[in-house]
């Protein structure tokens, strides 16, 4: 990736990214707003390359038996994203500034504790459909069971493009904020 590409990521983040958002002035909330907009494009991202790559079209995006990785990618966004502010304004407030290359390592971090967050999020969403329905019954060790072979699965999947746009997003955005 170029400089120039780089330097134009930061404009359109200036322009348009995160920082226009409710509370984005905080520089945690700040943080949490470029970190969740990363792990969308992310999972975008793997929708569409593993449709692409694994075949089975557009239509195969809403099928589980079709669709595979690309469904699940899917499903999981509504974990993944919430997770990803989390994690974002987390690391952003606990890592010091001090630790060489600080923007790239917090989005490593961040991604790492994205996938933690996420699993936690997947085990109360079992959690709260178990009480909800009598018919199934999940304890709350067997959730956390599943949610991790879910989490596992999910890291094995998509690290690959996770981790860079982590680090390039904590990069940017740590580009972004110092110049403000």
């Amino acid at each position: 990736m170029t400089a120039t590409t780089i330097q134009a990521a930061e404009a359109f983040c200036k322009r348009y990214g995160p920082g226009r958002l409710p509370g984005a002035g905080n520089r945690s909330i700040g943080a949490g707003y470029a970190f969740a907009t990363a792990a969308l494009l992310a999972s975008v991202a793997f929708v569409v390359l593993s449709a692409a790559l694994l075949g089975g079209g557009p239509s195969a995006l809403w099928s589980a038996a079709e669709g595979g990785l690309s469904y699940f990618g899917l499903v999981a966004m509504p974990f993944v994203v919430p997770a990803a502010f989390a994690a974002g304004a987390l690391t952003w407030r606990l890592v010091p500034e001090t630790v060489p290359y600080y923007g790239p390592v917090s989005g490593l971090v961040a991604s790492v504790l994205t996938y933690i967050g996420a699993m936690a999020l997947v085990a109360a969403a079992i959690l709260v459909s178990s009480f909800l329905s009598p018919a199934t019954v999940f304890e709350p060790r067997a959730a956390f069971i599943v949610a991790g072979v879910f989490g596992g699965a999910g890291f094995l999947h998509t690290f690959w493009i996770t981790l860079p746009v982590g680090a390039l997003s904590g990069y940017i955005h740590e580009r972004t904020v110092g110049e403000n």
